[in-house]
C-alpha cells in the first residue's frame, strides 16, 4: 500500500472521554506524517481531504488535542510575513510536558500500581523473557502487563523525541499562550468583530494579525475601512477570488474601489456583472420579477451578430447574495440529439408575452442558462406522454 502504514499516538489518547471520535482521527493522521524530528506539517485542509470532514472541524479538534496535551503546535511564517500551514507534533509518554498531566494519567497510572500489586511475583518468574529484539511470545503463563521495546522501537521513539532544549519548548509554549491571549482580546472588540465576522471564511483567517492591523489604523481609516467591508465583499463574489481580512487591511484595498473621492459605500460603488454569468441572471429575473423592462439588458449581453457582449453595473449593495443565486435552476436549452428541450420551450415561449423575442438557443448561445425555476408559473410541465404541454415555439 502507498503512503504511511503506521501511526504512533499515546496510547492514553484511546480512552480519554475528553476526545471526539474526530480528534482521536485527527492525531492519528498527523500521528502519521512525523519527520524524524517528530513534527508533522500536514495543512488541516489536507488531513480533512483524507478524513472526509470540513477544515473547521480539522481545526476544532487540533484545538481539543493541544489543550489537553497530545499535541504541541507551532506557526510558521513565510520569508514574505504570511502565514504557512502549521507544525505539529504527537506529545509522547516520554516528552509528554509536565503541566500537561491530568486527572485521568494520575488515574491510569494508580490503576496499574494497584494491579502490579496483585500479581505474584513467582509467576511473573516463570514467564519467558524475551530477547530485546522480539516481543514477549504468547504463553499459558502471566505476561507483563508492559510490552518489552524492540531495537527498531527505541530507534522510532529516539528519533521522534525532540531536538531542542526545554528552555526552547516552554518559550514555544508561553508564546501559544500569548497568541491565544491575543485572539481573545480580538474576540472582545465589538468594533473589530462586527467586520471581521462578514469576511467570507473568516473561522479560517489569522484574527490576531487581523486585530492588530486594524489597530494600527487611525480612526478615520477604520471608518472606511468598515464602509467598504460590504462593497469589497461583493467584489470577491463577482471576481470569484478570495482575500484574507488583514491582506484587506494592510494593503487598503477599499482605495482602489472608487475612483471619486470619498468613502466607499454599498450604494455610491457600481460594480459590473459580466453577461451570462449565476450573477447577471440572478439580476436579470430579479428585474424581470419587478416588473421592469429587461430587453435592453439582454440584448447588450446578447447582441446580434459579432458586437461585443456587455455587462450590467449594479450597486455594491444589490450584487445578488449566494442564497439568491442559490434558488436559480439550471436548465439545458438544447438535449443531446440538439433539439430545444421543452422546458427551455416553455421559457422561450413565456418571455416571447413580455416581447423578449430573441429568447431563444440561437440568440443565447449557451449550453445552460438559470432560470427561477425548472418551469414558467402556471406550466404543468410533461404530460403523461412525455410531450410538452406547450406547443412549439416560433422559430424552432
Amino acid at each position: 500500500m502507498s503512503g504511511p502504514r503506521l501511526s504512533i499516538i499515546p496510547r492514553l489518547a484511546i480512552v480519554d472521554s475528553r476526545l471526539t471520535a474526530t480528534a482521536l482521527r485527527v492525531l492519528c493522521i498527523l500521528g502519521s506524517h512525523t519527520d524524524s524530528n517528530g513534527w508533522c506539517s500536514r495543512s488541516q485542509g489536507r488531513v480533512a481531504d483524507e478524513l472526509g470532514c470540513s477544515r473547521t472541524a480539522v481545526n476544532g479538534a487540533i484545538k481539543k488535542l493541544v489543550e489537553c496535551g497530545y499535541v504541541q503546535q507551532r506557526a510558521l511564517v513565510r520569508k514574505d510575513g504570511g502565514d504557512r500551514s502549521h507544525e505539529y507534533r504527537v506529545l509522547l509518554d516520554g516528552i509528554q510536558p509536565s503541566e500537561f498531566i491530568n486527572d485521568i494519567d494520575v488515574s491510569a497510572a494508580s490503576s496499574f500500581d494497584d494491579a502490579s500489586s496483585d500479581v505474584d511475583p513467582c509467576q511473573i518468574g516463570d514467564t519467558p523473557v524475551s530477547s530485546l529484539n522480539e516481543h514477549p511470545g504468547v504463553t499459558s503463563g502471566l505476561t507483563p502487563n508492559r510490552t518489552i521495546p524492540s531495537s527498531s522501537e527505541r530507534k522510532e521513539r529516539e528519533a521522534r523525541a525532540p531536538t531542542v532544549s526545554g528552555s526552547e519548548v516552554r518559550a514555544k509554549l508561553e508564546a501559544g499562550a500569548e497568541r491565544a491571549a491575543l485572539a481573545e482580546t480580538a474576540r472582545a472588540d465589538d468594533a473589530f468583530m462586527s467586520q471581521f465576522r462578514q469576511w467570507p471564511k473568516h473561522d479560517t483567517d489569522n484574527i490576531v494579525r487581523s486585530h492588530g492591523s486594524w489597530m494600527r489604523l487611525s480612526e478615520a481609516d477604520r471608518a472606511a475601512a468598515s464602509a467598504a467591508v460590504p462593497v469589497f465583499i461583493a467584489k470577491l463574489r463577482i471576481d470569484k477570488a478570495h482575500c484574507r481580512f488583514f491582506t484587506f487591511i494592510e494593503e487598503r484595498k477599499w482605495l482602489d474601489l472608487t475612483t471619486k473621492p470619498g468613502v466607499a459605500s454599498p450604494n455610491s460603488v457600481l460594480l459590473t456583472i459580466d453577461p451570462g454569468t449565476d450573477l447577471w441572471w440572478a439580476v436579470f429575473w430579479r428585474r424581470w420579477k419587478a416588473g421592469e423592462r429587461v430587453k435592453f439588458m439582454f440584448d447588450q449581453a446578447f447582441p446580434i451578430g459579432s458586437q461585443p457582449r456587455q455587462g450590467i453595473g449594479v450597486p455594491a449593495g444589490a450584487v445578488p447574495k449566494p442564497d439568491e443565486t442559490g434558488a436559480l435552476v439550471t436548465i439545458a436549452l438544447r438535449d443531446k440529439g440538439g433539439a430545444v428541450t421543452p422546458e427551455f420551450r416553455a421559457w422561450a415561449e413565456r418571455m416571447a408575452k413580455d416581447f423578449l423575442f430573441r429568447f431563444n438557443a440561437n440568440d443565447l448561445r449557451m449550453p445552460f442558462i438559470k432560470v427561477p425555476s425548472e418551469w414558467p408559473s402556471g406550466h404543468e410541465g410533461m404530460s403523461e406522454n412525455g410531450e410538452g404541454n406547450l406547443g412549439k415555439a416560433s422559430g424552432y
